[in-house]
């Protein structure tokens, strides 16, 4: 059943980027109260220039900061875990840390908002929901760091998705395929070479594509939002013929 996000308080992080402002203005047009997270204060002062959103500077690594700026953001109603960063090129040439700052941002950053807001969520029936990828459920040659983060929010989000299953709160993962949202310009790392580079495969999305589906998805308290044909094609092969999806991505993936 559909659901109105009208006088809910719905918290987005990673607001200032590309989907996360798309996402800040389709809940605006729904009549939501919208509160904007990203570590960019810029981007977040340009975005609150544009819409009727509150908006809090905040490291989403740092749980303490998290926890005081969640707070104060008052009851909660819907949780939208947007915020990632990359590493670009061959496990063998990523480093320990850059793979460890993509899992920080892109996991923990997750954690420590939704175990922030976890208490009002369960009070109030809320939503929580996950801005993963394809590199969730299947193997991404070249970012080794963003499929470990992807997958275990998958992990995560899915087992706490059992835990509250007599809550009323319900989890969406969200699952594009590559989209426009400008994050290989803040990739933590970037190897040298064509496996550095930037390489996509099939339809690129456009951020308000991925947002506009997110928040039907969110309205409809779906389980899992495969966005754009790429995506629902890789869930499928990845399942049934996992060799040939691997050989077919890493050759599109390559030739980029």
């Amino acid at each position: 059943m559909a659901e109105s996000f009208d006088g809910l308080t719905v918290l987005v992080t990673g607001a200032a980027g590309g989907i996360g402002s798309a996402l800040c203005r389709r809940f605006v047009a729904e009549g939501a109260r919208v509160v904007a997270f990203d570590v960019d204060s810029g981007g977040l002062e340009r975005l609150s220039a544009r819409l009727p959103v509150e908006t809090a500077t905040v490291d989403l690594v740092d749980a303490d900061e998290v926890a005081a700026a969640t707070a104060a953001v008052g009851p909660v109603d819907v949780v939208v875990n947007n915020a990632g960063v990359t590493a670009l090129g061959p496990f063998a040439e990523t480093r320990p840390e850059a793979l460890r700052r993509v899992v920080e941002v892109n996991l923990f950053g997750a954690v420590h908002v939704t175990w922030a807001a976890l208490p009002h969520l369960v009070e109030r029936r809320g939503r929580i929901g996950v801005l993963s990828s394809v590199a969730g459920f299947a193997p991404l040659v070249y970012r080794s760091a963003y499929a470990a983060s992807k997958h275990a929010l998958h992990g995560l989000f899915e087992t706490l998705r059992a835990e509250l299953v007599d809550t009323g709160v319900t989890v969406t993962m969200v699952c594009p395929t590559f989209a426009d949202t400008g994050i290989e310009t803040r990739a933590v790392a970037r190897a040298e070479g064509p496996t550095g580079r930037w390489s996509t495969t099939g339809r690129r999305l456009s951020a308000d594509e991925v947002a506009a589906a997110t928040v039907e998805g969110l309205r409809r308290r779906r389980r899992l939002v495969l966005v754009g044909s790429t995506a629902k094609l890789a869930w499928l092969m990845s399942r049934l013929a996992p060799a040939r999806y691997e050989r077919i991505m890493r050759a599109r993936i390559s030739r980029t």
